[in-house]
């Protein structure tokens, strides 16, 4: 049976590293800035602050996903690369961006795919968040935008070349209603009441469990 945690910043174990290395130098022959040969791991700085959505089967990794939230901690690089300086304060306490998403091959046509993704939704709605930012490679971007990712644009990206930048606003209810994602039951659950209205949230304060 399938278990799905959640790990922030230290806590996250060192099988993760391992794994991104795995899947992205063993399987897939990208270059990775942060890549470690000898420990064959991928770790970088963005970790110390990352919420990490993982899945297990038995004692192995087979998927994980990297949430990082703009009101804990820089986001380095992407910041820019995002162009989230047009965010205004208001918008940049409730925006998140999500990365290292990867799936073991065993895995990725099968419902792991959908469920990892929706355990990183559900997350960034129990904490508040309103957008997530996202960037993939051409062959990803149906992928995404079944789940309500609309592109922002296209941009050049130091290890994975041509990439497509999105986003993702995660309570839009009407537009997740029209495309039929898979994240509007958990958006109908976690953002609204029994009494069709709003629930309340308080604003930067990071649950860490979802």
């Amino acid at each position: 049976m399938l278990e799905y945690k959640l790990f922030s910043g230290a806590a996250a174990p060192q099988e993760l590293y391992r794994f991104r290395y795995l899947i992205y130098v063993e399987e897939m022959g990208r270059k990775q800035k942060y890549a470690c040969s000898e420990s064959r791991t991928i770790r970088d700085p963005l970790d110390d602050h990352g919420h990490h959505g993982i899945i297990f089967d038995g004692d192995r990794i087979v998927g994980c996903i990297r949430m990082n939230l703009l009101r804990e901690a820089p986001v380095g690089g992407y910041f820019d690369f995002y162009d989230l300086a047009k965010l205004s304060p208001q918008e940049i306490v409730s925006a998140s961006i999500c990365t290292r998403l990867m799936i073991d091959p065993q895995f990725r046509q099968t419902p792991v795919s959908v469920n990892i993704v929706k355990f990183a939704y559900k997350f960034g709605l129990i904490n508040d968040v309103s957008t997530c930012f996202i960037d993939c490679n051409d062959h990803l971007v149906k992928f995404f935008q079944r789940f309500g990712w609309r592109e922002l644009y296209r941009r050049e990206h130091e290890e994975y070349g041509d990439v497509n930048v999105m986003r993702l606003d995660l309570k839009d209810i009407d537009h997740l209603s029209a495309i039929r994602s898979p994240l509007l039951p958990v958006a109908l659950k976690h953002v609204w009441g029994p009494d069709g209205k709003a629930k309340a949230t308080q604003p930067g304060v990071t649950r860490r469990w979802v």
